[in-house]
């Protein structure tokens, strides 16, 4: 029976050091972790190297997402998505197992701007981690 395969998708700059201790993860399981730049992918002469990565995903039983603070590069057949969304959007589709993970200070910033969405004004601004914020400045 063939190992199960487990695609990992992120941006690449930032998140090496997370897609190399992952790669051990998946590993340590009995899994075959799939990584664009390791060589995992099957690049097709005729199809851009964003649908072979797409392509690959449907290749795989689990995907794995993680969020950093970057938007990654755009899909060329999609620019107002970036790759990484378009591989999530391809495992979606496919009904293949997403386990999604978001860098705790991507949270954060996530939560202060959830507060300050309809603020027009820096004077304005909540902090959602302080009790008072009277006392902020």
């Amino acid at each position: 029976m063939a190992n199960t395969r487990v695609f990992i998708s992120s941006t690449c700059y930032d998140l090496s050091e997370v897609r190399d201790a992952l790669v051990e993860f998946v590993a340590s399981f009995g899994f075959e972790a799939v990584l664009s730049e390791r060589g995992d992918v099957f690049y097709h002469p005729d199809i851009h190297t964003h649908d072979s990565c797409l392509n690959e995903v449907g290749n795989c039983q689990l995907f794995v997402l993680i969020i950093g603070g970057r938007f990654g590069g755009s899909y060329a057949a999609d620019t107002s998505k970036s790759i990484v969304n378009a591989e999530y959007s391809a495992a979606r589709s496919e009904k293949i197992p997403v386990f999604t993970f978001v860098k705790q200070n991507v949270i954060s910033d996530h939560l202060v701007y959830q507060k300050n969405k309809n603020h027009s004004s820096v004077n304005e601004i909540v902090f959602p981690s302080i009790d008072n914020n009277l006392y902020s400045e």
